[in-house]
């Protein structure tokens, strides 16, 4: 019944995608922030108390009448950074038999014997359905992320972010692959997440491109900082903030940047710069040249993330005679379709 609900389910999709009728997010059927974890996934749990699962199971290889051979499944919870969300990590290798693939992998809220929400596991956040499974599953263990659909094969039930973090049931069906040998998915209760034994992959949370906005100061009104988090062709990071302040009553920036930043940072400092000279926008092209425009150094911005919507920022202005301190700044406005966390 579930596989033939599921065919008639992806049907629907694709012509109401194809029609434009729904607004198909990547974000949607992960039910964490984006950013919660770093590019390289952890390779383990962090501690025996946050293993939920660590067993060798009998599954079958491709085509197989019975269970031939034998995989490793390691599961645990990953903490965020954003109170109350957590990502369920999956492990897997092979330790024996012929060819085995990645199930196919659904979920439910609860505990039930039949999960009607397909799931997928993914190596990178914002994906949307492009899973592992079907992959083959090496000696080499693999580390996955858990996306489940919020929308259910049969259109009854939902499942939230705060189904995710609540007790939930896994299930992984080979049936595809060897239906003799498979007829049953197999299943696992996970359990609800508990920051106390499952803590975020590290100690402070990484600073992304999804950080990247417009951040205003509580208190120092009319005045903000714009940072962006970019990407360079070699997938190197690079840094842009624009503080926008004043001095002597008259509007004033400055302007810092670094470049080959290797991704997972967590803190970056910027040499920031005054500059003076030039012409307003409306002035006619030629009217001014780069060496019109001087470049003063006043210190450096130190930039790191709290969580998805505020930062910290230290700054040592002792070079431009302006003093050093630190500030929260709170973001001001989501980026359309690249939140950090598209769940609040």
């Amino acid at each position: 019944m579930r596989l033939i609900l599921l065919a008639l389910t992806l049907v629907i999709a694709g012509r109401a995608a194809a029609t434009g009728e729904i607004n198909v997010l990547t974000d949607l059927k992960s039910p964490f922030p984006p950013g919660c974890v770093a590019v390289e996934l952890p390779s383990a749990p962090a501690s025996p108390d946050n293993t939920l699962f660590n067993e060798n199971i009998a599954v079958p290889s491709v085509g197989s009448s019975h269970r031939d051979a034998r995989v490793q499944v390691t599961i645990w919870r990953t903490g965020c950074h954003d109170a109350g969300y957590s990502v369920v990590m999956v492990r897997l290798h092979k330790t024996s038999g012929d060819t085995v693939l990645v199930p196919k992998v659904y979920a439910e809220a609860g505990e039930t014997t039949l999960p009607m929400h397909v799931a997928q596991l993914i190596r990178h956040p914002a994906v949307g359905d492009v899973g592992a499974a079907a992959n083959v599953i090496n000696q080499s263990p693999v580390t996955y992320m858990l996306a489940v659909d919020p929308f259910s094969i049969d259109g009854v039930t939902s499942f939230t972010p705060a189904d995710y973090n609540d007790v939930f049931t896994l299930e992984f069906f080979w049936g595809d692959y060897a239906p003799v040998a498979a007829p049953n998915g197999e299943r696992f209760i996970i359990e609800p997440y508990v920051p106390q034994l499952d803590p975020p992959q590290n100690e402070y949370p990484v600073l992304h491109g999804r950080m990247s906005g417009q951040y205003t100061v509580d208190g120092i009104p009319f005045s903000g900082l714009v940072l962006q988090v970019g990407e360079a062709f070699d997938d190197t990071n690079n840094v842009t903030a624009i503080f926008f302040t004043y001095i002597d009553g008259f509007p004033f920036w400055v302007i810092g940047s670094a470049a080959g930043l290797q991704p997972g940072f967590d803190i970056v400092t910027l040499d920031m710069l005054e500059l003076y000279g030039g012409e307003f926008i409306t002035s006619p092209p030629g009217s001014f040249s780069e060496d019109d425009v001087d470049i003063f150094s006043i210190g450096t911005m130190t930039i790191e993330a709290l969580d998805c919507n505020r930062l910290l920022v230290g700054y040592n202005f002792s070079e431009g005679e302006l003093g050093t301190g630190s500030f929260e700044a709170e973001r001001l406005i989501r980026t359309a379709g690249y939140d950090c966390n598209p769940w609040e």
